[in-house]
Order: C-alpha cells, then sequence, then structure tokens
C-alpha cells in the first residue's frame, strides 16, 4: 500500500474536508475553554492540586464512559449519537458562561461544567473516530488519523493564544460563550452533511447492549496486538500527564504569567504539534511503527527533564515546542496502531478502550503529579515524570508494536455451509472441524491451530477446544450461544482471518479443506433439558 506523501491529501475528499474544518473549530473552542477554566481555578483557588484536579475532570470521563459510548457506536446509529452529544455539551458550556457571567461560579461548579464537558467528548471520540475510515480511501488513514490528532494538538496553537488573549480583555466568560458557539457550527455541520448510513453494514440484528459490552472486551482479550497497544499506551500516559497537569503551575507561580503569557506559551505546544504533524508520513516511511514510538517517547520525556530546569520564558517556549512534536507523534502512532489492528464491527469498541487506557493512565496520574508538586515542588515532579518517559522506552522490544497492517476487509465467503433453516434463538451451535495432519507437520499445525483459537473467540466464540485421536485426526471444537450469533461469528471473518485458515488447510491430508459437522440445539428442545 503506497502512503500518500503530504498529511493534508485527505481534505481533498468534500465530506472528510468538512467534519474536519468543523471538529477544528470546536477543538479550538474547547482549547480556548480550557484555558479559562484553568486561569479561573488559579484565582479562585491557592492549591496546585485544585488546578491539577482540571486535567483529572477532563480525563476522568475517558475513564468512565468512552468503553459504554464505543459500545453504543458500534450497535447504534453514529450519526444520531454525535447529535446528541453535541447538543449535551453545547448546554453545558452554555450553562458555564451564564454562571460565570453572572459570577457565580465556584471551584466545585468549574470542576462539575468541566467535567460535563469532557463526558460529552469522552462518549463522541469513539464514534467519530471510528469512522474515518468510511471518509477516506485505506492508502489515506493514516494521514486521516494523523490530521485528526492535529486537529486536537493544532488547535492548541489557536485555541490557548486567543484564549488567553480573550481572557485579558473580556474575562472567561467570554472563551466559554465563544465555546458554546463552536458546538453549534459543528452540530450543524453533524445534521447536513454526516451519512446517515455510516458505521457497520450487516444484514443481521443489532447486538444487545450488555452482549455488545462484553464482546468488545472478549475481543481485547483475545488479540495480542491490540493489548500491546494499550499497555504501551498506559505506560506512557502515566507520566506523559505531568506536562499537562503542572505546566499551568509551572507558568503562573514560577514565572507569574500573564493570561496572555501563559496562552502564549501553551499555544507553542500546537506550534510543535503542528510541525510534527507535517513531517509525519516522512517519518512513516523512514522507520517503523515501533521504532517511532520509542524515538519520540524519548524525546517527550527529554523535555519533560528539560522544562524541570528551565528558568527562563524563552527556555520554556522552546521546550514546549519540543513537547508538542513529540506529543502528536507518539499519540499518533499509538491511535493508528489501534485503527489499523481491529475490523469495523468492534472499531468504536477498541478505540474506546483505548480512551480507556489513556484514562485510567492519565486521570489519577495528573492527579498524582500535582499533589507531588505541592510536596516535593514541581521540578522534582517534572524530573521524575521524565524519567519515567525515558524508561517506558525499553518496552520496545518486550511489548513492540505490529509494524505491519492487518487486512479486515470481510471475507466473501462467511456464509455457513449450512442451510438458514434454523431460528435465530436456536442453540447453542456446536461446529467440528477434522484435520488429518502428518507427523512431520503437527508442530506448524498447532503453532496455527492457537492463533486460529484466537480469531474464534475474538469473533465471539463461547468456548474452544482441540481434541487428538492420538493418531493423526485432530478435532477443532466451536461452541456458540445461539444460531445468530453464529451467523455474526462467520460475518466477522477477514481476508487475514481466511488466510490463517488456509494455511492449515494447505497441512491438512491432501490439502483438503477440513471435514465439517454442525449441531444446533433447537430452542424448544434446550427449555426441556433438565
Amino acid at each position: 500500500m503506497q502512503l500518500s506523501n503530504s498529511v493534508w491529501s485527505p481534505l481533498q475528499f468534500p465530506l472528510y474536508r468538512a467534519l474536519w474544518i468543523a471538529i477544528t473549530a470546536s477543538n479550538i473552542g474547547t482549547w480556548m475553554n480550557e484555558v479559562g477554566v484553568t486561569w479561573m481555578m488559579a484565582s479562585l483557588a491557592a492549591s496546585n492540586l485544585m488546578i491539577a484536579l482540571i486535567q483529572t475532570s477532563t480525563t476522568l470521563p475517558f475513564l468512565l464512559l468512552s468503553y459504554p459510548a464505543g459500545t453504543l457506536a458500534d450497535i447504534f446509529n453514529r450519526r444520531k449519537m454525535l447529535l446528541a452529544l453535541h447538543l449535551w455539551m453545547l448546554l453545558s458550556a452554555t450553562v458555564l458562561t451564564l454562571l460565570t457571567y453572572q459570577q457565580l461560579t465556584t471551584e466545585w461548579w468549574l470542576l462539575i461544567l468541566t467535567f460535563a464537558l469532557a463526558t460529552g467528548n469522552a462518549m463522541m471520540r469513539p464514534a467519530f473516530s471510528a469512522c474515518i475510515p468510511a471518509f477516506v480511501p485505506k492508502n489515506e488513514l493514516h494521514n486521516a488519523i494523523t490530521l485528526n490528532s492535529l486537529s486536537t494538538n493544532a488547535s492548541k496553537a489557536i485555541g490557548p493564544a486567543a484564549g488567553g488573549f480573550i481572557i485579558a480583555f473580556s474575562g472567561p466568560y467570554a472563551v466559554f460563550a465563544i465555546n458554546a458557539v463552536s458546538f453549534i457550527i459543528i452540530t450543524t455541520v453533524l445534521y447536513l452533511r454526516f451519512p446517515k448510513t455510516v458505521g457497520v453494514q450487516s444484514t443481521l440484528p443489532p447486538e444487545r447492549f450488555s452482549r455488545a459490552l462484553k464482546g468488545g472486551i472478549t475481543y481485547t482479550i483475545h488479540d495480542p496486538d491490540l493489548r500491546i497497544v494499550l499497555a504501551r499506551c498506559v505506560a506512557f500516559f502515566v507520566f506523559a500527564s505531568a506536562f499537562w497537569s503542572l505546566m499551568p503551575a509551572l507558568l503562573i507561580r514560577n514565572f507569574e504569567a500573564s493570561a496572555q503569557t501563559y496562552g502564549a506559551l501553551m499555544a507553542l505546544t500546537g506550534v510543535g504539534s503542528v510541525t510534527g504533524a507535517i513531517v509525519m508520513p516522512r517519518l512513516y516511511r523512514r522507520w517503523p511503527r515501533n521504532k517511532l514510538f520509542g524515538i519520540t517517547s524519548a524525546l517527550y520525556g527529554c523535555g519533560l527533564i528539560l522544562l524541570s530546569g528551565a528558568t527562563t520564558l524563552w527556555a520554556v517556549s522552546l521546550i514546549a515546542v519540543l513537547v508538542g512534536f513529540a506529543w502528536i507523534t507518539t499519540f499518533s502512532a499509538l491511535i493508528v496502531a489501534c485503527q489499523l489492528t481491529v475490523p469495523d464491527w468492534v472499531r468504536a469498541r477498541a478505540l474506546a478502550v483505548f480512551m480507556l487506557a489513556y484514562g485510567a493512565s492519565a486521570a489519577p496520574s495528573s492527579a498524582v503529579w500535582g499533589y507531588l508538586a505541592d510536596e516535593l515542588g514541581i521540578a522534582a515532579s517534572l524530573t521524575a515524570a521524565g524519567l519515567g518517559a525515558l524508561a517506558t522506552v525499553l518496552l520496545s522490544k518486550r511489548l513492540p508494536l505490529n509494524n505491519t497492517d492487518r487486512d479486515h476487509t470481510p471475507s466473501e465467503h462467511w456464509q455457513p455451509i449450512v442451510g438458514n433453516q434454523f431460528r435465530h434463538t436456536d442453540g447453542p451451535v456446536t461446529v467440528a472441524r477434522e484435520y488429518h495432519i502428518e507427523k512431520t507437520h503437527r508442530a506448524a499445525f498447532l503453532q496455527l491451530i492457537n492463533l486460529v483459537r484466537a480469531v474464534r473467540k475474538r469473533n465471539g466464540a463461547q468456548a474452544w477446544s482441540l481434541q487428538h485421536d492420538g493418531a493423526m485426526t485432530y478435532t477443532e471444537i466451536i461452541v456458540i450461544d445461539n444460531w445468530l450469533d453464529y451467523l455474526r461469528h462467520r460475518e466477522r471473518m477477514t481476508v487475514d482471518d481466511r488466510a490463517l485458515e488456509d494455511q492449515i488447510t494447505k497441512l491438512n491430508k491432501n490439502q483438503q479443506p477440513p471435514l465439517m459437522k454442525y449441531r444446533v440445539a433447537h430452542t424448544d428442545d434446550a427449555q426441556k433439558t433438565p
């Protein structure tokens, strides 16, 4: 697959362009809002912990709500879901604006409404991100995902600077009002331009919420590539969160920065992010994904250590650019790895699990860094975080990110061999696949069948076993709850899954497909069973 040379190339597609512009406008409003709430909290409270809790309020919803939201996005209409969530954020931003205008906002109201806005953001992200592959061709997906991350990070180059300027002349309520207007813009674009049918296309009824919730967790457990992405995510963001939680305190406490200076310095991380996004296509062509993530993680750790010893605002400014560059390249490498690891039927849930991992690491650690800054000092906390980020590079060999993109195109031959005479509720369904393996092929067969086991489990099998008669015959036994789940299991087979089955077929005697037998319990019979 030939990757595009320019990170901006996905913007040639009208639908993606319209949505990207709208989400960027919303992200600018969000970053202006973050400057406003942080600056306001610094004015209301004397504790570094209370300032750090703004970051906790922003990231905690990713921990609590992103996975249920991803489950909803995989089984319900994504357009309606996105519209409802943006209306919620519009309401929250409006309430914050009115309370602040009337001078009724307290520290706790600030945290509550920040949490409310972040709730909509956390629930929206899995659904929106899962739609990106439908907006651009596959060879543009790397750049589209990077641009999506850039929308968030580049907004830091505009939002904080503009927010600081507006706060200085009009007060925080003005940036809160602008954030509310940004939600009106994106809600309008979603209503007018977002396709009504984007999402998982299936002729089968949607899964129940509880089953879909469990299915996403099962998929994660049985996909080693996705588990590695999540492990690297947690390890990195535990330490990376220190920059975002301590930078406001560093500027306001140590340098007595004004609102304009604070906004401008935070904006420089956005400048670094834009630079990183522009060079990302070249970096992807030069280094494999795992190596790129290791290099930029080390760069981020060095940035935190340098920041701990900075004595002038000029030094802080240069380090902010460096950290912004490292942030988008590390984040983009992880999110691209996550997107290209999973098929569409579980994509929103996988992205939600990724955001859950982000929230689980960033939310509590932000509070911890704030506490340590109160106890040990800001410089000591930043140094500890930087050393920790450097230590995560050691995981590059032990837990390497997959550098090969998997082919999740649905297999053309998913339909079951037996007829569709069964009711959806009939079951359990037992499928037996019989292989005849020569002794010389047994080691290769057992290695491949273990990979097949993971495919069966993540596609919905409730039980799997392998039986051996002591001679040449191996029998793979799959148990699935009911006929409808069996149809889903077959529909979820991808080109890569089918290629794995073909490899095993070549090991079978005379390279014949395995003998397959089905047993389906009728619902009425199952109810009579004691």
